[in-house]
């Protein structure tokens, strides 16, 4: 972290909502006052030309409470089935698949080692990585005024960035399941029997009990074949879904909404079935850090400011992973 880190560390906490000793007012106007002494203002009144001189240095503080935040964001939401790394500018990050088929065990005479040789094979990947930005636009005198709520900002970039991601990642994994097939695909109305069957298949692949994950409209149909009145219906009514049916967790992952629209971004239709190991289906790069740019350099006729925001990062699925979908009619 930068020299800023007192700053920095408090816009963090604004953000989070973790500042207690203070109003979110005062904890504001500590750190409008913070960064006007970034930008040399010291007297605690704006001055563009100290400003011009000195921007970077806001840019630096904004920059770092993004990555944190936006790091925190996609870590929260996606934990269960997404691995994130985080590489510097330039650097690569090597995947190893390992091949999940067991060995051929022979039947061989005592005393022979005339046996075919089986490799202990793995493949590697990376991940492509691309820039995504978003420009916004704003009289940077109404938020060193007091006039801009900054946590209103800061957290309206990071759920901008977090909702492109979570689109991302749902593209990625329905192009993945829906190359999949038997056993390890199912579709059809909700049936236990087909759902253990899958379940099964994955568990006797990996070796490990998986887990289930899906929006809370699709694990809602999800139901046990028998369900104790009272206790399971009251869990039920509480969590808005059975936590557990046959000894499998459920768990729900956020919607989001496509950018810009009202439409959900997430199919309500399918239960994805994980290995609940350390392996995640999910890999996620994140390519160095959070980049405010200034775009223009003269005033526009509004007296607006423009600064564009870019981050990159990358995203794919292992494709060799063994995982199961259940596809809900």
């Amino acid at each position: 972290m930068s020299k800023y880190k007192a700053i920095i560390e408090l816009g963090i906490d604004l953000a989070r909502g973790a500042v207690t000793q203070f109003s979110t007012e005062e904890s504001n106007a500590t750190l409008r006052k913070a960064i006007l002494d970034a930008i040399d203002c010291t007297d605690g009144v704006f001055n563009y030309k100290k400003y011009r001189r000195n921007k970077l240095a806001a840019f630096e503080i904004l920059e770092e409470i993004l990555d944190v935040r936006l790091e925190e964001g996609i870590k929260n939401q996606f934990d269960k089935f997404v691995d994130y790394r985080s590489v510097k500018f330039g650097d690569s990050l090597k995947f190893r698949r390992e091949n999940t088929d067991l060995f051929e065990i022979a039947t061989i005479a005592g005393g022979t080692n005339n046996l075919l040789r089986q490799r202990l094979s793995d493949t590697a990947f990376t991940i492509e990585t691309g820039w995504k930005g978003v420009k916004i636009y704003e009289e940077l005198e109404r938020f060193l005024a007091g006039q801009v709520d900054w946590v209103g900002m800061i957290n309206k970039v990071e759920r901008s960035f977090t909702n492109e991601i979570a689109t991302d990642i749902y593209t990625a994994i329905k192009a993945a399941y829906s190359g999949l097939s038997a056993p390890y695909y199912e579709t059809g109305s909700w049936d236990i029997d087909s759902f253990n069957d899958v379940v099964a298949h994955v568990e006797a692949a990996t070796g490990m009990s998986p887990i289930v994950v899906g929006t809370r409209k699709a694990v809602q149909k999800a139901e046990p074949k028998y369900v104790t009145a009272g206790l399971d219906v009251n869990q039920r009514n509480q969590d808005g879904y059975f936590k557990t049916i046959d000894g499998i967790t459920f768990g729900v992952i956020p919607q989001a909404h496509i950018p810009g629209t009202d439409t959900f971004a997430i199919d309500d239709d399918f239960l994805l079935i994980l290995p609940n190991g350390n392996e995640k289906i999910i890999k996620f790069i994140m390519e160095g850090e959070t980049l405010i740019k200034e775009v223009n350099g003269q005033e526009n006729a509004d007296d607006s400011q423009e600064y564009v925001v870019r981050k990159k990062y990358g995203t794919a699925v292992a494709a060799s992973s063994k995982y199961g979908v259940y596809i809900l009619s």
